[in-house]
């Protein structure tokens, strides 16, 4: 301490607390924001201070909050000292909450709640009904929030609904906090237009981890609002393998659209609990060719030997996406009893048996081609796919592969009889695809390139963003439901930046979020699509055609 002796400093300062002189006392702790003092000076002060009678040691500690402190240690000890002396003396808490200087009531508004002082509620009420700093107001709303009062409930719901979204988030978590299954419809009822609000309501419920929250969280994947919808999934995600029991149940008697979305966190989560369930949804053989498709995903997640015949099965299905789904999750679920399953499958040399090779060949699959190399019917059936339908880059992989495993000749006479002067040529328009699937990445790349194009894929849409506000390509293809961020944030960004004439965006969903029935006739919302940024939708299952024209008519082809 520059030009004052440390002990005579503390000798001072304990007579002044002994004599309760406070004007001199605050004289001295001036000096406690001084740069120079050593920090061991001030927390003996603060030591000091802790000994002293709660009517002289409150103004003091007030005083205390208003000079600046460097040093965070003692920024903590000084709070500790408030919480240690609050802690027995909630009437000069109220009097600090509601009468002194900002930086004050802060501080003693945090501990009275981190302290649960229940009878500071009245005081709290208050404060958040009257006060206008909304720093004050947000911090009164938590420490009310900790008490966990029923009764205050209607209070975070008024304040809920103001427009500042930090307001709004802080009572919606105090909601959170009180708990119980009041709480929980209050959350459930703030989820309407309001994006922020429906946000925080997701998050806050997934907060609650009760079972009650748990299940209205996990009805919230059948919602027909995609941020809530997208928002469910992940705070599903990351709660893990103790909501699979809910989610299980909920796929007992749930519709397309919620099935798909139960089936696929499922499949996120990992749960090897989750199996039979998804067995039995596949083995009903769903007429909804994305419901299956889903479930062979979330097989693909989970692997386990009870899934080997589903999985032949899934190799025949009418539906090419659904095929590639199924062929890779074989390659994550070898065993015996999946070998044999598709050697009789390729052996029976039918058009299943040509799908069924055609889907391990263009989704790489490439564990099983070790297994069925020496299947004379399997090379037939490749050879046929390599040379007549395969584009270049699978037919480069499944090659190379064949190579690796023994099959050097076959490689060799296959590149030989292959030219690619009928292959359409390459076409200079750039195209981003993101998808978080990584099978429907090489679905899409598979028939992009087939169109003549050489499309960029990314399986992470935060990975996709930069690249394209960087690169501006001449079409974004996106999914809709992805983890972390959806195809609408994604469209948002871009937007940001680039108009729909500037970069179209082509988004491909399972959903009927943009889909609107009117007189029995279903139509594409085109007001929602203007409004969310999209340009068009294209709806799974699609066809080939159906692709190959909504590409073309985005690139003038």
């Amino acid at each position: 301490m520059s030009g004052i002796n440390e002990k005579e400093f503390i000798d001072e300062l304990v007579f002044c607390l002994n004599q309760e002189d406070i004007v001199k006392a605050k004289a001295l702790l001036q000096f406690a924001s001084d740069a120079d003092v050593d920090p061991d000076v001030q927390r003996k002060a603060l030591i000091e201070l802790a000994k002293a009678p709660e009517k002289v040691v409150f103004p003091l500690l007030e005083y205390l909050t208003k000079i600046d402190i460097s040093n965070l240690k003692i920024q903590e000890s000084l709070y500790e000292l408030i919480l240690d002396k609050a802690f027995g003396n909630v009437d000069l808490v109220i009097k600090y909450i509601t009468q002194n200087e900002k930086k004050a009531r802060l501080l003693f508004l945090k501990a009275a709640g981190e302290l649960l002082l229940a009878r500071t509620a009245p005081a709290l009420q208050k404060i958040i009904a009257e006060d206008k700093d909304k720093d004050i107001l947000i911090a009164a709303i938590c420490s009310l929030g900790n008490l966990r009062l029923p009764e205050s409930l209607p209070i975070f719901a008024n304040m809920a609904s103001q427009p500042d979204n930090e307001v709004k988030r802080t009572a919606i978590f105090a909601i959170s906090e009180t708990g119980g299954n009041d709480a929980v419809d209050q959350l459930m009822g703030f989820i309407g237009e309001d994006e922020e609000a429906n946000k925080f309501a997701v998050e806050a419920l997934a907060d609650i981890q009760d079972l009650y929250a748990l299940d209205k969280l996990t009805t919230l994947l059948s919602s027909s609002v995609t941020i809530v919808r997208d928002t469910a999934i992940d705070h599903l995600m990351k709660l893990g393998n103790k909501v699979t029991p809910i989610l299980t149940k909920a796929s007992q008697n749930a519709e397309a659209d919620y099935l798909i979305h139960l089936v696929t966190t499922l499949g996120y989560i990992g749960d090897p609990a989750a199996v039979n369930p998804i067995l039995d949804i596949v083995n009903t053989q769903p007429d909804d060719a994305n419901i299956r498709q889903a479930a062979y995903e979330a097989m693909e997640r989970i692997p386990s030997p009870k899934t080997a015949i589903s999985l032949v099965q899934g190799l025949q299905d009418p539906v090419e996406a659904v095929r590639m789904s199924a062929a890779r999750a074989i390659d994550k679920n070898l065993s015996k009893a999946l070998v044999a399953g598709l050697r009789n499958v390729v052996r029976e040399g039918s058009a299943d048996s040509q799908n069924a090779v055609a889907a391990l060949i263009d989704s790489e699959a490439g564990n099983i081609f070790n297994f069925l190399a020496e299947e004379e019917s399997f090379i037939e059936l490749a050879e046929t796919h390599v040379t007549t339908k395969a584009d270049s880059a699978t037919r480069k992989a499944f090659l190379k592969q064949m190579g690796s495993i023994g099959q050097k000749e076959f490689a060799k006479s296959i590149s030989q009889k292959v030219t690619d002067n009928g292959a359409p040529s390459d076409k200079e328009a750039q195209i981003f695809v993101v998808d978080d699937s990584k099978m429907m990445l090489k679905l899409y790349q598979n028939k992009l390139t087939a169109l003549g194009y050489k499309p960029l894929t990314f399986d992470r849409p935060e990975d996709a963003i930069p690249q394209i506000i960087q690169k501006k390509p001449d079409l974004v293809i996106t999914d809709l439901n992805m983890p972390n961020i959806s195809g609408l944030e994604l469209t948002r960004e871009i937007r940001k930046k680039y108009t729909r004439q500037d970069i179209p965006i082509l988004m491909i969903t399972t959903q009927s979020d943009f889909v609107e029935e009117k007189d029995g006739d279903i139509r594409i919302d085109d007001s929602v699509l203007t409004k969310s940024g999209i340009n068009k939708i294209l709806h799974k299952p699609f066809t080939d055609e159906d692709f190959k024209t909504v590409v073309g008519s985005f690139l003038n082809t």
